[in-house]
Formats: C-alpha cells, sequence, structure tokens
C-alpha cells in the first residue's frame, strides 16, 4: 500500500510538472507572438518616418517664417495668386503656387509627427528589448517538457501523442487570433477617433463658411489668420488628428495574417486637404471643397469601421470556438496520461 501510495504521488507529481511546464510553453509562445507584431509595427514606424522625414526637408526649405505673417506667397500677394491660378496661363508657376502653400500648411503638423514617431518607435524598441529572454526561456521549457516525459514508459503509439500534437495547432491557431483580436479592437478604436475628428471638421468647416470670408481674407488675411486664428485652421487640426489615427489603426492591421488593406481606405487626409483648401480659396473663392472631401472621407471612415466591426466578430466566434477545443483537449492529455505506466525508480 505504501509503495502503490508513493507511485501515485509520484506519477501526479510528474503529470503537475508537465501542466506546469505546457503553460509555460504556451505563455511564451504568446509573448513570442506578440514580439513578432510589434517587429512589424517597428518597421511601419521606420519606414514612415522615413517618408515624414524627407517631406520636413522639401517643406522647410520652401518656407521662410516671415510668410505667415504677410498676405503673399512667395513674391506674389494673394489676390495676384488668385488671378495666377484663376487664369491658370503658366501651369508651372499655379504648381510651384500650390506647393509653397503645401509646405505652409504642411511643416509644422510634419514636424510634430515626427516628435511622435520618434518616441513611439523608441517605445517599441525598447519594448521588444524585454521578448529576448523568452527565446531561451523557450528552448530552456522544450528541454524540460523533454525529459520529464521520460518519466514514462512510451513507445510513440500512445493516443496522447496524438491529442498532444492537435492541441499544439489548437494552441497555435488560437494564439494567433487572441493577438489579432487585440489588434482589431485597437484598430477599431483609432477608425472611431477618425470618425470622430472628421465630424468635427466638418462642423467647423460648416462654421467657417459664415464666420470666415474667403474674399476679404484674400484682400487683405495673413497665412497665420488662415491656420491660427480661424475655424479653417481649427478644421485642419481634425484633420491632422483624422490622418494621425488613419495610421494608427493601419499599424494594428498590418499585424494580421488575413488582412490585406483596402489602399482607398488609408489614403491620406492632411496632403489632400491642403491642395483642395488651396483651390478653394484661390480658385472657387469659396469653401465647398473642402466640405466634400471630409464627407466623403468620412463616409469612408464609417464604412471601414462597419468592415472591421464584423471582422472582428468572425474572428471571436473562431477564436472562442477554438479556446473550447483547446480546453477540451488539455484535460484529455491529462487524462491519457493518467493511464500511462511510470519507468521504475532505478
Amino acid at each position: 500500500m505504501g509503495r502503490a501510495g508513493e507511485s501515485m504521488r509520484r506519477d501526479l507529481s510528474l503529470i503537475r510538472r508537465l501542466e506546469k511546464i505546457e503553460k509555460e510553453l504556451g505563455y511564451c509562445q504568446i509573448k513570442l507572438e506578440k514580439e513578432q507584431r510589434l517587429t512589424i509595427q517597428a518597421r511601419f514606424i521606420s519606414f514612415h518616418r522615413g517618408q515624414v522625414s524627407a517631406a520636413v526637408d522639401r517643406y522647410r526649405a520652401l518656407t521662410p517664417g516671415e510668410e505667415l505673417h504677410g498676405n503673399r506667397l512667395g513674391e506674389l500677394r494673394f489676390p495676384q495668386v488668385q488671378l495666377e491660378v484663376g487664369t491658370g496661363v503658366r501651369p508651372d508657376r499655379v504648381e510651384e503656387l500650390h506647393e509653397r502653400f503645401r509646405s505652409v500648411g504642411l511643416v509644422e503638423p510634419l514636424e510634430a509627427e515626427l516628435v511622435l514617431l520618434d518616441r513611439e518607435l523608441g517605445e517599441i524598441r525598447e519594448k521588444l528589448g524585454t521578448f529576448s529572454a523568452f527565446h531561451s526561456k523557450k528552448e530552456g521549457l522544450q528541454q524540460e517538457h523533454r525529459v520529464a516525459l521520460r518519466g514514462f514508459q512510451l513507445d510513440g503509439r500512445e493516443e496522447m501523442h496524438r491529442i498532444s500534437e492537435e492541441f499544439e495547432r489548437i494552441e497555435h491557431d488560437w494564439n494567433i487570433l487572441t493577438e489579432d483580436l487585440m489588434n482589431y479592437d485597437e484598430a477599431l478604436f483609432h477608425v472611431s477617433r477618425v470618425s470622430d475628428y472628421l465630424t468635427s471638421a466638418r462642423n467647423f468647416i460648416l462654421g467657417a463658411r459664415s464666420q470666415f470670408s474667403v474674399e476679404e481674407w484674400v484682400q487683405s488675411g495673413y497665412l497665420i489668420d488662415l491656420f491660427k486664428h480661424s475655424p479653417v485652421g481649427r478644421t485642419r487640426e481634425m484633420v491632422e488628428g483624422a490622418d494621425r489615427n488613419l495610421k494608427l489603426a493601419l499599424r494594428e492591421l498590418l499585424c494580421l495574417e488575413d488582412y490585406e488593406p483596402e489602399f482607398s481606405d488609408f489614403e491620406q487626409l492632411l496632403l489632400p486637404f491642403i491642395e483642395t483648401l488651396f483651390d478653394d480659396l484661390f480658385l472657387e473663392g469659396r469653401l465647398v471643397g473642402i466640405l466634400k472631401f471630409v464627407e466623403v472621407r468620412l463616409a469612408r471612415a464609417n464604412a471601414l469601421r462597419t468592415t472591421l466591426e464584423e471582422r472582428r466578430e468572425a474572428v471571436y466566434q473562431v477564436q472562442s470556438e477554438k479556446e473550447l477545443t483547446r480546453e477540451r483537449l488539455f484535460q484529455q492529455i491529462g487524462d491519457e496520461r493518467r493511464k500511462l505506466s511510470l519507468v521504475p525508480p532505478p
């Protein structure tokens, strides 16, 4: 009776040890999946940072500080700009004015974005540094697992092997789907923010149409009045916020294995807004283009949110099914192990 009790205790101790190792291995796998996704995001930020940095360098060279405080673009006063754009007889000259206006409208928000990207890239790289230990830990746990299994009399034909292989496959899928859900949730948060910012932008434009006179501004206003002291400036801030959140959403979605972004859903917002604003001011003479632009992009953002919600729900359903299967298989592995014979002690 004493030997039987000792054997049972040894049997349970070995099973508990295996279960503990397997749970820790599962935890390592989750961390390594997270590391892979953070690596993707770091690459995305690095690439995007390079684009923003190049744009900042180009626009800085075109934007003398005093231009903000004058009624002019380059050598032309605004009424002359309006005349030049209206006649369109010198397309190269019009494009030069476009580029100068873009530089004034974009350089400041792009400089701010560059600071944010540097900070975010530093934070992600710091996080990635904490994952290196999980690679060696996983190797150590796998070795422990092999050693622990030697405590059982096995010939390789046990049902436990088949169940364990299926469990590993299901757990791998479950880990990916669990991380996918987190990426979807983050992306949905940012897409909702895009909609919020664009709704605010639309409201500011509607207000600007009654509070801001394009004609008066062309005659005597300054660029600093436009971008810092008017509803148009507040609109630009809202579009800038929407543009930023759109990129944050894309950063999350790029981590998904089964997601191919539609380019039209993630086109830039701030640059085409500034280009459309130029035409509204110097060609149309009223704020019609930017209103239409914002409304179109707001509709796209709302449609994207609906699509992501549907995809997220589908992933959740599959993940829930995998979780039930995972729990069932884990229980079966334990049951099968209890049927095995231990290697006799030396």
